[in-house]
């Protein structure tokens, strides 16, 4: 009868791969572990305090809540919305123009000030000073123009009041 086991030449290569390949499976092994520990711990962290089914209810209070905060943005914005419309309505251009009515007075005490929203619809105020009396006049003012003949003075006011985006008087214009 012949031997079950026969040592021949190739039986230590044998034996260097196999112990080669069981360290290899020893190091994935330990690889996968490190992974499913930082994964239970994970898990344990998500988990913690909850069961299966609190869970679940907590991912629903959660989509809720979602939805309602979707809900308020969308009223925000139509809030948001209609502020804008109204702040583009409010005759916030402002600009005066001083300037010399007569000749014989020395300084710039009439003025005209415009105030016009950004469709340049509004007012504007003209006063004219002078020695023996002043007098104040006040044109509606419609898409920049006015049913009444304007001045050079209130059409330079307007035409500012239009380019005057911080809505600060401006300075002198003559």
């Amino acid at each position: 009868m012949e031997p079950l086991l026969s040592l021949t030449a190739d039986t230590p290569i044998l034996l260097l791969t196999v112990l080669a390949f069981n360290l290899l499976l020893l190091v994935l092994i330990i690889m996968q572990s490190v992974r499913i520990k930082r994964l239970r711990k994970s898990l344990n962290r998500l988990l913690s305090g909850t069961g299966g089914a609190n869970l679940e209810e907590g991912m629903h209070r959660l989509m809720d809540e979602v939805v309602e905060v979707k809900k308020r943005q969308d009223d925000q914005q139509f809030t948001l919305n209609r502020l804008a419309q109204r702040v583009g309505s409010q005759c916030a251009n402002v600009a005066l123009v001083r300037y010399n009515a007569f000749a014989e007075l020395g300084s710039d005490l009439s003025f005209s000030l415009a105030i016009v929203d950004d469709a340049q619809n509004g007012v504007v105020i003209t006063s004219i000073y002078g020695r023996d009396e002043s007098r104040m006049y006040a044109k509606p003012v419609q898409g920049g123009e006015s049913p009444y003949q304007l001045s050079e003075e209130e059409r330079t006011a307007i035409r500012k009041a239009m380019n005057n985006s911080a809505g600060r008087p401006d300075e002198k214009s003559r």
